[in-house]
């Protein structure tokens, strides 16, 4: 095997490495088992807003959740998956 063989099969070796490394921290959108009616997105932000988020924003719906983004009670950015029917802030965020 030349210098010339060993670069040419580990270069898509190394790129399949570093794919399936990365894969476990890719953004994946949760679903959350939802039962029942979405709250809206005004209801969402009232409660936010009810626990001290503020500049709520970019509110958006997807799989049952909704992921929110503002400013926390500490004056920190926040973004949040929360579950579209109970409004509960989702494990991880």
């Amino acid at each position: 095997m030349t210098f010339r063989t060993v670069n040419f099969l580990a270069v898509p070796a190394l790129a399949l490495g570093v794919a399936l490394a990365a894969a476990p921290f890719a953004h994946a959108e949760q679903s959350c088992k939802v039962t029942g009616k979405l709250m809206t997105p005004a209801a969402i932000t009232t409660m936010l807003v009810s626990k001290g988020y503020t500049h709520v924003h970019g509110l958006t719906q997807h799989n049952g959740c909704y992921e929110a983004k503002g400013i926390d009670a500490h004056g920190n950015r926040f973004q949040l998956e929360l579950n579209g029917a109970t409004g509960a802030i989702q494990p991880g965020h």
